[in-house]
C-alpha cells in the first residue's frame, strides 16, 4: 500500500505515474494490490531470516514533483 499512498499523496493517478516513469499502468495497479503487498511482505521476512539486509537508494538530484496548488515538492 506505501506506493498507492505516495501516488494518491502527489495526487497523481496510476495513467500519470505510467507516462512519467515508463511502467505500464496495469503494473503499477498490480504493484498497488494487496497480493503484492503480501507477497512483498512474505519475501521480506524469508530474507531476514536469512540475513539478507536489503538497502534502497535513489537519486537526490532527481526534481522533485510538484502540486499545481502548492507549487512545493510532494
Amino acid at each position: 500500500m506505501a506506493l498507492q499512498q505516495a501516488r494518491l499523496a502527489t495526487g497523481m493517478s496510476q495513467r500519470e505515474l505510467s507516462a512519467r516513469t515508463g511502467v505500464t499502468q496495469s503494473a503499477i495497479s498490480n504493484l498497488e494490490s494487496e497480493s503484492y503487498t503480501l507477497y512483498a511482505a512474505r519475501l521480506f521476512k524469508l530474507l531476514r531470516e536469512c540475513g539478507v539486509t536489503i538497502t534502497a537508494e535513489w537519486d537526490d538530484c532527481a526534481e522533485p514533483v510538484r502540486s499545481a496548488e502548492s507549487g512545493g515538492p510532494q
